[in-house]
C-alpha cells in the first residue's frame, strides 16, 4: 500500500503533508490490527520500511540523488506533520 502510493512519478506532486494524512490512517490500522507484545520487531521493520519509502519519495520530489542524506530532514518534517509511527 505506501508503495503504491510513493512510487509512482505522479505522486511527487503531493505535499509531504498530504502524504502523512493519506498514510496516518493506514498506520493506525495496522497497529491496532497487528500490535502485540511479540510483534514490535516487525512492527519496527514496517516502521523504517515506512520511513524509507517517505525518504525515497522525498528525495525524488526534491531531485537529490542520494536519498540516505535526505533522512534527518524527512524525519524532522514527518514529526512536525504527526506522522504516526507503529510503536
Amino acid at each position: 500500500v505506501v508503495k503504491e502510493r510513493l512510487a509512482p512519478p505522479s505522486m511527487r506532486s503531493k505535499s509531504f503533508a498530504e502524504q502523512v494524512e493519506w498514510l496516518n490512517p493506514k498506520i493506525q490500522g495496522w497497529r491496532n490490527y497487528y500490535y502485540t507484545n511479540y510483534s514490535q520487531k516487525r512492527l519496527a521493520k514496517l516502521d523504517w520500511y515506512i520511513l524509507q519509502r517517505l525518504t525515497r519519495w522525498y528525495a525524488k520530489k526534491r531531485q537529490r540523488r542520494r536519498w540516505m542524506s535526505s533522512l534527518p530532514e524527512v524525519k524532522y518534517i514527518a514529526k512536525m506533520y504527526g506522522l504516526r509511527t507503529l510503536l
